[in-house]
């Protein structure tokens, strides 16, 4: 087996994935389980990939969009926080409206 293709993905994602492989019988190994018990305690968004590709669709990048779907930020503050591999720091008025696109898909 060899990887030949990577792409940041959110936890609601991974757990649907894993969700279809269980529900088909397929045996999964420790490690694969315990991302799963992983996944669903800490997934904070279930429409993740909707969430990510709208915020794509605002110009942050696919690692920005996945992070913030993950952690589902609150507040403006904690937002920042995930700005790390963007560029440049988005403007206050696109801050909110990532933080409204938040509250509309994760509620």
């Amino acid at each position: 087996m060899r990887i030949i293709n990577y792409r940041n993905i959110p936890y609601d994602t991974v757990a649907k994935l894993i969700k279809e492989l269980i529900e088909k019988n397929v045996e999964l190994d420790q490690l694969t389980m315990r991302v799963n018990e992983y996944v669903n305690k800490f997934n904070k968004c279930r429409n993740a990939e909707e969430l990510v590709n709208e915020l794509k669709n605002l110009g942050l990048l696919e690692i920005t969009s996945v992070m913030v779907a993950n952690v589902a930020p609150k507040t403006l503050d904690e937002l920042k926080s995930l700005m790390n591999f963007e560029p440049n720091v988005p403007s206050e008025d696109k801050l909110e409206k990532v933080i409204e696109l938040i509250k509309s898909k994760c509620g």
